[in-house]
């Protein structure tokens, strides 16, 4: 009886430390076929990240896109070539609740909107002018080829303080979503 007990906690033993293995084994085996596991964030992730400075827009009057005023802070980049109609005026409310719900850390938060001049609303920046939470950067497209190539019309682009464009969010992204990424972000950054 001694024996058979002192076997089969041996057995016990050895079990405790081979299934674990053989588990993990089969899962790293089958893992093309295992259902997707959701990510952390909110927005789409631009992997490689890429430097703002790579695409190419040409601002109004000739002038290059002012990289100084998009670096050292974290930047919400609203893209809207055409008039800013209601997703686009969405989308910089999304990006308001963002900057505001960020509290003592929204000094390190920018916004900026790339748009047509011709098709500008003075009424929108006007609106966003007024709000407490710092000005909007209005960087105006001489024209629209080759951007729309490179950037989608109606997305939120999150540049870093480096230059470069990490994430994307979409017409359904919300400024909930949208603030966890910003949190998680500042939190682990020493820039910006």
């Amino acid at each position: 009886m001694k024996k058979e007990k002192s076997q089969l906690s041996g057995y016990l033993l050895i079990a405790m430390f081979v299934v674990p293995l053989l588990i993990a084994v089969a899962m790293y085996s089958m893992r093309d076929h295992l259902p997707a596991m959701k990510t952390a964030s909110h927005g789409e992730l631009i992997h490689p990240a890429e430097p703002i400075k790579s695409i190419q827009i040409k601002l109004a009057e000739n002038k290059l896109m002012n990289l100084e005023s998009l670096q050292g802070k974290w930047t919400y980049l609203v893209y809207s070539p055409d008039q800013c109609g209601l997703e686009c005026e969405a989308s910089l409310f999304k990006v308001r609740q963002t900057k505001i719900a960020s509290g003592r850390e929204s000094n390190r938060i920018q916004s900026a909107l790339l748009t047509n001049p011709n098709n500008m609303n003075s009424q929108v920046m006007i609106r966003n002018h007024r709000t407490a939470i710092g000005e909007l950067i209005n960087l105006e497209l001489e024209s629209k080829s080759g951007v729309d190539e490179q950037l989608m019309p109606g997305t939120i682009y999150l540049v870093d303080p480096n230059g470069n464009m990490m994430m994307q969010y979409n017409a359904t992204a919300t400024s909930r979503g949208m603030l966890k990424d910003i949190k998680k972000l500042l939190k682990i950054s020493n820039i910006g």
